[in-house]
């Protein structure tokens, strides 16, 4: 084999590969990390605005119970005292749908008690007024009661306002109701 110099034009194409090659690795180095923050930015700046939408000041968020609650269930479980949804009811009637709901109530706190069902709100996002309130239930007591609706035709219950009284404090909170079956 002979050795041959290298000449100055062999150099010059192998700086050029170096060059385009550095090039490369350069674009795909700085590239790749770019093109994924500006999407994770892009996500978690939409994030952040729906929860300022959803719990911010501004906010006309109705702070739900969190829970839908079926026969059975327990109106307010947030509180010590027992609300429990022993019925529901939803008939077809002349000028609409019937809703019944027939709640027990036992007072365990050691001060009178009141429980009031207000407005229920349609999954269509009618408000129907209507509801009951009960006379004040000593300790340790209970009491029964069904509260009545006349909601619109074909409109399904989603959620009832509840306003619990002990002694002077009053306590309101939405309620989300589980499916009612049409009977």
């Amino acid at each position: 084999m002979t050795d041959h110099a290298s000449t100055p034009s062999d150099d010059a194409g192998d700086a050029e590969t170096e060059n385009d090659v550095w090039s490369r690795r350069s674009f795909v180095r700085y590239f790749a990390p770019i093109s994924i923050a500006i999407p994770v930015v892009v996500e978690t700046e939409t994030f952040v605005g729906l929860l300022q939408n959803d719990f911010g000041e501004d906010s006309t968020w109705d702070d739900p119970t969190g829970v839908s609650v079926g026969i059975g269930g327990d109106l307010r479980p947030d509180l010590d005292t027992r609300e429990k949804l022993q019925n529901a009811a939803l008939t077809e009637v002349e000028d609409g749908r019937r809703l019944q709901l027939a709640v027990a109530v036992r007072n365990t706190a050691d001060a009178p008690y009141r429980l009031e069902l207000g407005a229920v709100t349609t999954e269509g996002g009618d408000t129907v007024e209507g509801g009951y309130t009960t006379d004040p239930v000593a300790p340790d007591e209970t009491a029964s009661f069904t509260a009545e609706y006349v909601l619109p035709a074909d409109a399904t219950p989603a959620s009832v306002e509840t306003t619990v009284t002990i002694g002077n404090q009053p306590s309101e909170k939405t309620v989300q109701l589980a499916p009612i079956p049409t009977q």
